[in-house]
C-alpha cells in the first residue's frame, strides 16, 4: 500500500469527510434551481405590475418581493436536500461496490498465488490489484476527463443527466412566458386567444424539448457521467483502504480465533490435570 493511501487510511471511507463535497454540490444545485425559479415568478410579478391594475391595487412592496423570492428559496431548499439524499444514496452505493471489489480483488490474489505456486513480488502483488480496482472503475459508468477539474460542458452534461426535469422546467417556463408575452403585444387577440396560443405553441416546444432532453440523459445513461481522473484515483484509494481494513479484520479474527482455540486448550488440560488430581486422591 502507498505512503498516500496509508495516510489517508481511515478518512475517504468515512461519508462525513466528504461533507464539504457535499454542502457545496447541494448548494449549487439550489442556486440554480433557486434562480430558475426565481425567473418566472419575477416575470409574473412584473407582468401583474404592468399589465393588472387589481394586481397593484392588492399588493404592496412586501407582499411583491414575497412573491418573487419565497418560491425561489421553497426550491432552493427541495433541491438541496433532494441533493444531498441522491449523493448520500451514491457514496452509499460506491462504497457498497468498493466492499464487494475488495473482496474479489483478494480472491483474485489468492487464485493468482495459488496458480503461480511460487514466491511472488508483494510490490508486483500491490500493483496489479491497483490496476484492478482501476479497472473497476473506469467500468462502472463513468468516464474520466484528465485533470482535477471538470469543464464547464461535462458540469452541464453531468447537471443534465441527475436533473432532467430541473432542466425541462429551466427550458420550458421562461420560453412559455416569452410566448404569451409575444401574444399579449398583439392588441387584436383576447385574453382566451393568447391563452390558446400560448397552450398550443407552449405544448409543442415542451415535448420537442422533452424529446431532446430525455433523448441526451438516454445518452448519458449508457455512456457515464464525467468525473475528473483526481476523482477516479480518490475512489481507487477508497477501494485500497477498504481492502487494507478489510485485510486487517481478516488478521483480528484469526487472532481472535487463535486465542478463543487456546483458551479453549488450557481449559481443557486444567480439567484434564484435576480430574487427575481426584483420580490421585480416590487411590490414596
Amino acid at each position: 500500500m502507498s505512503g498516500q493511501s496509508s495516510a489517508n487510511h481511515g478518512r475517504s471511507l468515512n461519508p462525513a469527510s466528504r461533507s464539504e463535497e457535499v454542502v457545496q454540490t447541494a448548494w449549487r444545485d439550489g442556486v440554480i434551481s433557486g434562480i430558475c425559479a426565481l425567473v418566472p415568478s419575477g416575470m409574473g410579478v412584473w407582468y401583474g405590475m404592468k399589465y393588472s391594475a387589481w394586481f397593484r391595487r392588492s399588493t404592496n412592496n412586501q407582499s411583491r418581493t414575497a412573491l418573487v423570492i419565497m418560491p425561489a428559496l421553497a426550491v432552493f431548499s427541495l433541491a438541496s436536500e433532494h441533493k444531498i439524499e441522491h449523493m448520500k444514496q451514491e457514496m452509499a452505493n460506491e462504497y457498497e461496490h468498493n466492499d464487494k471489489m475488495v473482496k474479489w480483488a483478494e480472491q483474485e490474489r489468492q487464485r493468482r498465488r495459488q496458480a503461480r505456486a511460487t514466491t511472488s513480488d508483494s510490490r508486483s502483488e500491490e500493483v496489479h490489484v491497483s490496476e484492478l480496482y482501476r479497472k473497476s472503475v473506469a467500468d462502472s459508468g463513468v468516464r474520466i476527463v484528465p485533470g482535477d477539474t471538470l469543464g464547464v460542458h461535462h458540469q452541464i452534461a453531468n447537471f443534465w443527466q441527475e436533473n432532467p426535469f430541473k432542466v425541462l422546467a429551466g427550458v420550458g417556463i421562461p420560453s412559455i412566458l416569452y410566448i404569451f408575452k409575444g401574444r399579449s403585444e398583439k392588441a387584436h387577440l383576447q385574453v382566451q386567444s393568447m391563452i390558446m396560443h400560448t397552450r398550443v405553441f407552449g405544448q409543442g416546444l415542451v415535448i420537442l424539448s422533452l424529446l431532446g432532453i430525455m433523448g441526451f440523459k438516454a445518452y448519458m445513461d449508457h455512456e457515464g457521467k464525467f468525473i475528473t481522473e483526481a476523482e477516479a484515483e480518490r475512489r481507487v484509494e477508497d477501494m485500497e483502504d477498504a481492502h487494507e481494513d478489510f485485510l486487517m479484520k481478516l488478521d483480528k479474527k484469526d487472532a481472535d480465533e487463535e486465542h478463543i482455540k487456546e483458551l479453549v486448550d488450557e481449559i481443557r488440560r486444567a480439567k484434564k490435570r484435576r480430574t487427575q488430581v481426584l483420580v490421585a486422591k480416590n487411590e490414596a
